[in-house]
């Protein structure tokens, strides 16, 4: 049985989505560069310095996702009779599903903001490793195989960078086209290349 946070959690909450739904509304009003954490502290009506205590950075304020479940979800779902390239493509579908999560208009407007503003598509990629290292502990223990496995370590990291590239694109391309459409063709083009 899942507990309900308390007050302050949820005020909390409350406040660090107002605070990233403000961001990207003045992002995208005034550019990226244009708009600084002042302006958005004056949009919610808080103090900076009540702002670094949710974000560290500016860069933060879009990268962070709170609503996108853990990834472990992907995988122990599963059937453990799967062969890899199945589990590999369905972790692959999970992923990119999670990472649009229910608000689909919030998220690609965070995306297209992450692909066109270089700051935060850098911040992106330095997020990418753990993202790796953690993909490649769940697709061991669901195959049966180490981690630290060189096949294991690849097949994670191209999962990751597959699922980076096919957000961006479908940011740069407004949402189109359906993503379970852009995956097939992203593991069709790989599948000639041994995945």
């Amino acid at each position: 049985m899942t507990t309900r946070p308390g007050l302050r959690e949820r005020k909390k909450a409350k406040t660090r989505r107002l605070l990233q739904q403000e961001a990207l509304r003045l992002f995208t009003e005034q550019g990226y560069d244009e708009t600084t954490v002042e302006q958005i502290c004056a949009a919610v009506d808080i103090s900076p310095s009540t702002f670094f205590r949710y974000f560290p950075t500016k860069e933060d304020v879009v990268l962070a996702d709170d609503h996108t479940p853990p990834p472990e979800k992907a995988i122990t779902v599963r059937d453990l009779s799967e062969p890899l390239p199945d589990i590999v493509r369905a972790t692959l579908l999970d992923l990119l599903e999670q990472r649009i999560g229910e608000d689909r208009e919030t998220t690609l407007a965070r995306l297209r903001l992450i692909s066109r503003v270089q700051p935060l598509r850098a911040r992106m990629w330095q997020h990418q490793e753990p993202r790796v290292a953690h993909t490649a502990a769940l697709l061991a223990e669901r195959a049966g195989q180490d981690a630290n496995e060189y096949d294991v370590r690849v097949t994670a990291a191209v999962l990751i960078a597959v699922a980076t590239e096919t957000l961006m694109y479908w940011a740069d391309h407004d949402g189109e086209p359906d993503l379970t459409d852009l995956t097939a063709r992203a593991l069709h083009h790989l599948g000639g290349h041994g995945l």
